[in-house]
């Protein structure tokens, strides 16, 4: 009963706020804000000092002005595709501004851009499409959810080493042009080395930081802001970019509205904007660490297409979840994927290593929890001895990823496998990137 009355307590306490809020000023903008923000820094060949930070406090700051945020910091190929897959997916629905916030190794290879994971393995440039993100796949969310604004912000031109190693490699990033309705903005110009900083974050970042809190400034103002301070504290050896398409209007911070001022507002007026921008904001806030269900469906009675939605949702699935029995882990039921399987994997030739078409059926996978492991040595055509390692997961839908390499037990060089697919019922059939081969697989569970 005293649990009762603190939830009925609190969830009027609640209301009055909401109510304050309105009453003090215009009701808030249905706008959706979703961002992905992504920091690398721990590289095995160059590693970064700031860019984990970099994300970090983008990330704190962007949910501050409203954004529901996918962050990750250190991330390999498959955590950034299936970021990006994630963010794809929070991205459509209606009246939504979609944000990308990148701070790490970035290259160009024949005019495209690649932003580089944690674990790229980038030992030939023909292997940087394979080994890192490429720009493209992000811009193809966007424009496949159409989104009213795309804002994509790259602090990813540091110098490599792995833009030595290639010819066409140039320095820094390349010039894209934004597609309508989105603006794509860069540390500095395009070709062009940014420095990663020698304090807590980059210097482009710590002067975007700054810029996206000052209140009224459209987005063109921010960056032109940014562009300034940065060139000015470089001493112009570092000159932020953007190529732009915007058709719409965006603001960090929307200003106040100045139509109808008064001649002397009193102190509640002058606040009024930023309360209501908060209003959201301020009711997630009081809600968001509970772990009582009913306080996620209070907000979403409140917002049901409010910024947090997604979340909200989530969390009261995860909180009404039965807890799963004690001491009885012999009599857990298995996974509806569980098991062993096999079967054929067709390999298509590589011509220009001189490979022709294979087909091997000896390379068992076994799936448990909705992890998949495999591994496998074998001796190859000249005697030599190889092995295939490949680690994946099997999504309650049935989709399948797979990563793994191909390799010589004691060398560092290895050869990528990616691969997606699906399973139905007892059959798996995924296809991809298998040793720089276009291979498919089609297994059944034994």
């Amino acid at each position: 009963m005293a649990e009762a009355n603190g939830f009925d307590q609190l969830m009027r306490t609640l209301v009055l706020l909401i109510a304050c809020l309105t009453i003090l000023a215009a009701p808030a903008q249905a706008e959706r804000r979703v961002a992905l923000v992504i920091g690398n820094s721990a590289y095995k060949a160059s590693p970064l000092k700031n860019p984990a930070n970099d994300a970090r406090a983008m990330a704190a700051k962007l949910k501050t002005l409203g954004f529901q945020v996918i962050a990750r910091e250190d991330a390999t190929k498959l955590e950034m595709e299936r970021a990006v897959a994630d963010f794809g997916d929070a991205l459509r629905q209606p009246d939504t501004v979609g944000l990308v916030f990148f701070a790490g190794h970035g290259m160009q290879v024949q005019g495209k851009n690649y932003l580089l994971p944690i674990d790229a393995q980038i030992a030939t440039e023909t292997r940087v499409r394979l080994e890192a993100l490429d720009l493209d796949a992000i811009l193809d969310e966007m424009a496949a959810a159409a989104t009213r604004v795309n804002l994509v912000i790259l602090d990813a031109c540091r110098n490599n080493p792995f833009e030595r190693k290639f010819r066409s490699a140039g320095g820094g990033l390349a010039q894209v042009n934004a597609p309508q309705g989105t603006l794509i903005a860069y540390a500095t110009a395009p070709g062009k080395i940014a420095a990663d900083g020698t304090g807590d974050h980059g210097l482009y970042t710590a002067k975007l930081l700054e810029a996206i809190g000052a209140p009224g400034l459209a987005i063109e103002e921010v960056f032109k802001r940014v562009r300034v301070e940065v060139a000015r504290e470089s001493a112009n050896a570092q000159t932020p970019w953007e190529s732009s398409s915007l058709t719409g209007n965006f603001y960090f911070t929307a200003p106040a509205n100045t139509a109808a001022k008064p001649p002397s507002p009193p102190p509640s007026a002058a606040i009024a904007p930023a309360v209501v921008a908060d209003k959201e904001v301020v009711f997630w806030q009081s809600v968001e660490d509970s772990t009582d269900p009913k306080m996620f469906e209070a907000y979403l009675a409140q917002f049901p297409d409010g910024t947090f939605a997604g979340l909200a949702e989530a969390k009261i699935r995860s909180l009404t979840r039965p807890a799963p029995p004690q001491q009885v882990a012999a009599a857990r039921l298995p996974d509806p994927f569980d098991g062993l399987w096999s079967g054929t994997l067709a390999c298509g030739p590589n011509s220009k290593a001189g490979w022709g078409p294979v087909n091997l059926n000896n390379r068992p996978l076994t799936v448990s929890g909705g992890k998949i492991t495999g591994y496998r040595e074998f001796s190859r055509p000249d005697g030599k001895r190889s092995y295939a390692k490949l680690t994946g997961m099997v999504s309650d839908d049935g989709r399948v990823d797979i990563g793994g390499v191909v390799g010589m037990p004691g060398q560092d060089l290895s050869l990528p496998i990616r691969m997606t697919g699906h399973i139905d019922g007892n059959r798996m059939k995924v296809s991809g990137i298998y040793a720089h081969r276009e291979c498919s697989l089609d297994y059944t569970r034994e």
